[in-house]
């Protein structure tokens, strides 16, 4: 296979065996909509029914036929004896017609079970769909911020989008083959009971086409796991490309992004032209079978029925017919046969996800909060993203409720961390993180969420207007609320200055709106939701300096009677706080009011003139007598 052989496997993706995924699936089905499943299968029972009832009138068709042309021929003495037994031409004329009024009936019947079971799988298909897309989404919803660091986006996105797709497909191909496995046992009972010798010579070839089948089902099972997994990687790099854009353009890689989305896009091409061999060799095979079968049911058959006269022409077609009906439901499966592969890799992509497990999880009998005061300790803490790289080793930390700290350090020293644990995005590995003296492990986990405001660098606003996402903080909020809030934090400013004031469009991820508008946005919706305790994370480095200084003033109001942890670069909002810490190496290294850090003359010290001492309003008349 070459390339495919060195796509990897995710960490998620579990090795599922068929007979599982069927059973799962059906199970999935008979859960959400089982009558509806039990409609389908019954209409596709009265289809097989009228399916195999056909050739038995078209024998008994041909059958009272040749008794008509034989009677036509016979002598006087011989239509004496037809009389005696109660049968004349006419009654044998007005049983074909009949017969061949049967037939047109069970090809009708044939017909509305087939409508009827299609557009009740078209039903069931839409339904579990939906459900699948909803617990895939609802699964997403609930996991840690550990299984996005290790899943790309568009990689899930995939999951549950074109993943999913292949569900309704699925429903399709694998009731059919239920049925029409079963169409091609009665078959095979009916062949047998009605003649032996014809029906191991037509079903001798069954071991031929088995081993056909097992070898193209292994491919086809290979192929299409690797080409879910190219178009994986296809849509994660088309997502990757979009959100990254301005970079690409800053720094004219354009040809580069092309050149690397075309490598991606064309290991795609070629996991599906891999894919599609495994039908383009089998379906050619099971056709020259059948033929190879109606051979030698025509060549042993024919030369029974004319040297021993031993079988009638009619069971001769009988035969046929039902042979062709014996192969036509395998043919529909192997004609689907790749897309029913691909569909169990998708499904088994799907329930992977289902069963994957988030590390953040709530206590069996969690306590339960309407309001904290926000006193937090960081007790021994123990965390690592990697193993056998720990970043924090044993971590203490106490933070007064009420209080404002501000965390200072260099990139990388885990700062943000901090945020991340405090707000259960991760667990800690080792020790505790209490808040009012309780593991935060023990709270209810979406009211202990309720108690927590973040405000973040690069906020994401969700498509919608400026309202929406402020009321996103309290969503029964009243619009005077929602005006309220954004007049505390000076974003009534720019919003009155907007067309449709409140009811502004934001676009996607906030796009229409400067990052300063986006921040200001951010801070109302985190002022309406009432947190107990304030997390800002770099939350004014977005914002000029005008706008900052009035973010400051709203700033006493937010803070006031609220725990805050602030991670900021602007000297004014670490000038203010009530305490700064400063982490190096995920260590405190320092800790105090800034006067009294910067009369040490430490880390502080140097941080300060390092990243906020020209921040100061007399950077510039300092930096001039330097000079």
């Amino acid at each position: 296979m070459g390339f495919i052989d060195n796509i990897p496997d995710e960490k998620y993706d579990r090795k599922y065996g068929d007979f599982y995924l069927f059973k799962r699936l059906f199970t999935y089905m008979g859960k959400h909509d089982l009558p509806t499943f039990l409609k389908v299968l019954g209409w596709m029972l009265i289809t097989t029914g009228s399916s195999i009832g056909i050739p038995y009138l078209i024998k008994f068709v041909i059958d009272f036929v040749e008794q008509g042309i034989i009677f036509r021929v016979m002598d006087v003495s011989e239509y004496l004896d037809l009389v005696s037994r109660g049968t004349t031409p006419g009654e044998i004329g007005y049983l074909v017609y009949i017969l061949a009024a049967g037939v047109t009936i069970l090809y009708a019947i044939n017909w509305l079970g087939q409508y009827r079971a299609n557009y009740l799988l078209a039903t069931l298909g839409g339904n579990l769909l939906r459900d699948v897309r909803k617990d895939c989404y609802e699964k997403l919803l609930i996991q840690d911020m550990t299984f996005y660091d290790e899943n790309k986006s568009g990689k899930l996105v995939s999951r549950v989008t074109s993943d999913t797709d292949t569900i309704g497909n699925m429903v399709n191909l694998t009731t059919s083959f239920l049925i029409n496995s079963f169409v091609m046992l009665t078959i095979m009972v009916i062949l047998l009971v009605t003649d032996v010798r014809l029906a191991l010579i037509a079903l001798s070839t069954l071991p031929f086409l088995f081993g056909v089948a097992m070898g193209a089902r292994i491919l086809a099972k290979r192929t299409s796991k690797k080409w879910r997994k190219t178009i994986a990687i296809l849509n994660a790099n088309v997502s990757e490309s979009i959100s990254g854009i301005e970079i690409t353009k800053s720094f004219n890689q354009e040809e580069e992004g092309f050149a690397r989305f075309k490598e991606i896009n064309q290991n795609n091409y070629r996991a599906a032209f891999f894919r599609a061999i495994g039908i383009s060799i089998y379906f050619p095979f099971v056709e020259m079978i059948f033929g190879v079968g109606t051979f030698l049911i025509l060549y042993f058959g024919g030369n029974w029925t004319i040297i021993t006269e031993r079988i009638e022409i009619s069971t001769l077609i009988f035969f046929i017919l039902m042979l062709n009906r014996f192969f036509f439901p395998l043919m529909q499966i192997t004609q689907f046969f790749n897309q029913f592969e691909a569909g169990l890799a998708a499904v088994e992509r799907i329930f992977s996800l289902m069963d994957s497990n988030p590390d953040v999880v709530e206590v069996e009998d969690p306590i339960s909060i309407k309001e904290v005061k926000g006193d937090i300790t960081f007790k021994d803490m123990k965390f690592f993203y990697l193993p056998k790289e720990p970043l924090y080793k044993q971590f203490t930390l106490h933070i007064p409720s009420g209080q404002t700290c501000a965390i200072v350090g260099k990139t990388g020293a885990g700062k943000s961390t901090l945020i991340s644990l405090i707000s259960r995005f991760y667990d800690v590995k080792e020790g505790e993180i209490l808040v009012d003296g309780v593991d935060i492990r023990n709270y209810k986990l979406e009211e202990y969420r309720n108690q927590i405001g973040i405000v973040l660098q690069d906020n994401i606003l969700f498509s919608g207007s400026i309202e929406d996402n402020i009321r996103y903080g309290k969503l029964d909020a009243t619009r005077e609320e929602v005006t309220e809030a954004a007049k505390l934090v000076y974003a009534w400013e720019f919003i009155q200055s907007l067309p449709d004031g409140l009811d502004t469009e934001v676009g996607e991820k906030g796009t229409k709106l400067s990052a300063g508008q986006k921040q200001l946005v951010a801070f109302a919706r985190a002022l309406l939701s009432d947190p107990k305790i304030l997390i800002l994370d770099e939350a004014t480095s977005a914002i000029d300096a005008y706008t900052e200084s009035l973010i400051q003033e709203a700033l006493k109001i937010l803070l006031k009677d609220r725990t805050a942890i602030i991670i900021a670069h602007r000297l004014t909002t670490v000038e203010n706080s009530d305490r700064i810490i400063v982490i190096d190496d995920a260590l405190i290294q320092e800790e105090g009011t800034h006067n009294e850090l910067m009369a040490k003359r430490g880390k502080y010290w140097k941080l300060y003139d390092l990243y906020f001492r020209h921040q100061s309003l007399d950077y510039g008349d300092n930096n001039k007598s330097t000079n």
